[in-house]
């Protein structure tokens, strides 16, 4: 979903603007100054691994509007009711169905959100929104839709209010190995059976998407396709780009073209030596993580699990930095910054959260070079 307003599309369009001060534009001349840009931000980021430069959820601008003539407060004639509109609604959304979304929605709905393009109107907003959802790959998957009364905190509410917790995929982040991302959700409200605002919580600059997805894909794209940059993530003027039948198809042909690059098997390139000697290298840094792992959780009293848990993150973050450092050969340089890294990231988020996903290990362990790096008592 990368593209829209709160998306890479924001990122870049902002680098691309900070190159041309929004004046006609030379693409390769934007492209390689947005290279530079990017490639400082990835090395800061491995300083830091997974925490996000910002937090851009502009919750309380995108919510006003739309809803002010409605009563607050007034009980809903079947309680029920709103919890299957909202679920309804939402699994049109997820298949992509522009009509059958919008006859769940009022006349003047608000439909907002992180994810939600531009539009002349809320109906253009999800015609725009679910064709290029499409386009690039988008998987959206509901959790649970609960009935949470007709206010909360932090929120405008008119009526009974819905909650809806979904985890997603993002310009083919599934076809890539890396696995859906969480924490985000829907807040729906509902009266006499249809939907009076919308509005779509993505977290996207925290929950790794924009380390993991949204910065390599930009980069890859400034490396090898600078003149599509401007179809794709703003117009000709250093606006917004409101997306076209021929920006949705730059959006399906490149994502997929960089799905094929990256996952690429490093494993064919080992007969090059300067392929060899990189993977030697990673595997040099994994193993000294490793060791250094095992030596001080052996001195953990009692093993306690918290100290395990901030021992592996902190070895880890200075491998991530290492494994950083050591020059890609460009044979393999996108299966490792596309795929492996991010895999790797992923990996490493679960320690706050859960158990690692075994999925992810074993991707990882597969790529050459970085078997090592599952640091395991």
């Amino acid at each position: 979903m990368t593209g829209r307003e709160a998306d890479a599309g924001r990122t870049l369009r902002s680098l691309l603007l900070e190159e041309t001060n929004a004046m006609p534009v030379d693409t390769h001349h934007a492209a390689e100054g947005l290279r530079r840009r990017i490639a400082y931000t990835r090395k800061r980021r491995r300083v830091t691994f997974a925490v996000a430069a910002s937090v851009i959820v502009a919750v309380a601008a995108t919510m006003a509007g739309g809803i002010s003539g409605y009563k607050v407060d007034e009980p809903a004639q079947n309680p029920d009711q709103p919890v299957a509109v909202a679920q309804e609604f939402l699994d049109a959304v997820g298949r992509f169905d522009a009509d059958t979304a919008i006859s769940y929605l009022a006349k003047d709905a608000s439909v907002t959100g992180d994810f939600i393009v531009a539009g002349s109107d809320t109906a253009e907003q999800l015609r725009l929104t679910l064709a290029h959802d499409r386009a690039e790959g988008y998987k959206q998957t509901i959790k649970e839709c609960v009935l949470v009364g007709t206010s909360a905190p932090g929120w405008m509410v008119a009526g009974p209010s819905v909650n809806c917790a979904f985890d997603f995929q993002a310009t083919r982040s599934g076809e890539i190995g890396l696995e859906p991302y969480t924490d985000n959700a829907w807040r729906i409200t509902v009266r006499d059976g249809k939907i009076v605002w919308a509005h779509q919580n993505i977290p996207w600059m925290s929950n790794g998407l924009h380390e993991q997805v949204v910065m390599p894909f930009g980069s890859w794209m400034a490396s090898n396709h600078p003149d599509d940059m401007l179809t794709m993530y703003m117009d000709k003027k250093g606006q917004e780009v409101r997306f076209t039948e021929d920006s949705n198809r730059l959006w399906e042909q490149r994502t997929a073209e960089y799905v094929a690059v990256v996952k690429q098997n490093p494993a064919a390139y080992l007969d090059q030596p300067e392929v060899a000697a990189y993977a030697a290298k990673l595997d040099s840094i994994c193993a000294a993580a490793q060791a250094r792992f095992k030596k001080e959780t052996q001195a953990i009293p009692q093993q306690k699990q918290p100290a395990i848990t901030e021992a592996r993150e902190r070895i880890i973050r200075d491998a991530m930095r290492q494994l950083d450092g050591a020059p890609l050969p460009q044979a393999v340089h996108w299966p490792y910054e596309g795929r492996a890294f991010p895999l790797l990231e992923q990996f490493y988020e679960y320690p706050q959260n859960g158990q690692p996903s075994k999925s992810l290990q074993s991707q990882i362990q597969q790529i050459p070079g970085l078997n090592k790096c599952i640091l395991s008592v």
